[in-house]
């Protein structure tokens, strides 16, 4: 697009650059909204973050996207946290409002509305978070901060990695019962067939390796849980096609993708989001 000096900036920082959906997804809403807005995505290694920040505050730019392992790079780069930021400890949007940043997470905030009509099903219950990394972060936040379940189980391939994410989330004022375990099935067999959630915020079963699935136990999943794969491609993961069969309630990676990108795009960009139109780019990208 052609820019001029009134047209507005918005960072997208990442590493390394290559094909970026959020990227994407951020130009063609500003190209079917029409609105005068440059996304520009920005090489940024987790060491070098901070230059490339820089740069864009002092260009002028309304804020910047993080994307992958910089979302938790960036606590040290704002002046102020969002209520999820701060607790998840996860950063993937930043605004700048004159001389001051503050940092967000969207990524909670979208796993608390694709979960909140389902609430009651899980709220007086046990949850199994599926991961260790920002995303699992982000989830493991929205069950404990926002729902407040009974107990909540951190699995991880990497029992460290769910550790450290336990002693976070204990670090809050929370009735929770918290529990890190690692990630190995048979183990915890037991903890995913009570759960009434469950949340996979690991990378399996998403493209190219999409016949994985970090469940392969059979009769893990039952008609009394809601079952959530924030994994966005394929839409339907094997992991939830196996939850479906069994009953489960099932909700896509894709509705968590939408609507955190919607929240940072109108966040960063002081515009509307024109989320159909975007599905509609994501559906015939999987087709493709």
């Amino acid at each position: 697009m052609q820019t001029t000096h009134s047209t507005q900036l918005v960072g997208i920082l990442t590493h390394p650059v290559g094909e970026n959906l959020i990227h994407q997804m951020f130009s063609a809403a500003c190209a079917i909204s029409g609105a005068d807005i440059a996304p520009l995505i920005v090489d940024a290694p987790v060491r070098d973050v901070a230059t490339p920040y820089g740069a864009l505050r002092t260009l002028g730019a309304s804020g910047v996207y993080l994307d992958g392992r910089l979302r938790s790079s960036a606590m040290g780069l704002v002046d102020y946290l969002s209520d999820e930021a701060h607790g998840a400890n996860v950063i993937n949007a930043i605004t700048f409002d004159d001389d001051h940043a503050t940092g967000h997470n969207t990524e909670a905030r979208a796993v608390i509305a694709q979960l909140e009509p389902y609430k009651d099903s899980f709220a007086h219950g046990s949850a199994v978070i599926l991961g260790g990394g920002a995303m699992a972060r982000s989830a493991a936040f929205a069950v404990v901060r926002h729902f407040r379940v009974k107990h909540v189980t951190i699995a991880n391939r990497t029992p460290q990695q769910a550790q450290v994410l336990k002693q976070l989330l204990s670090g809050t004022k929370t009735s929770t019962v918290i529990e890190a375990q690692e990630l190995f099935p048979p183990d915890i067999a037991q903890l995913l067939a009570e759960a009434r959630l469950i949340v996979n915020a690991t990378p399996l079963g998403s493209y190219p390796n999409v016949d994985e699935t970090p469940i392969t136990i059979p009769d893990i999943f039952h008609n009394r849980q809601i079952v959530l794969d924030t994994n966005f491609s394929p839409a339907i993961t094997r992991f939830l096609r196996d939850a479906s069969t069994a009953g489960a309630t099932t909700i896509s990676g894709v509705e968590v993708l939408l609507a955190q990108v919607q929240e940072a795009y109108e966040l960063l960009t002081r515009s509307e989001f024109p989320q159909e139109e975007i599905r509609t780019l994501l559906e015939t990208n999987e087709r493709e």
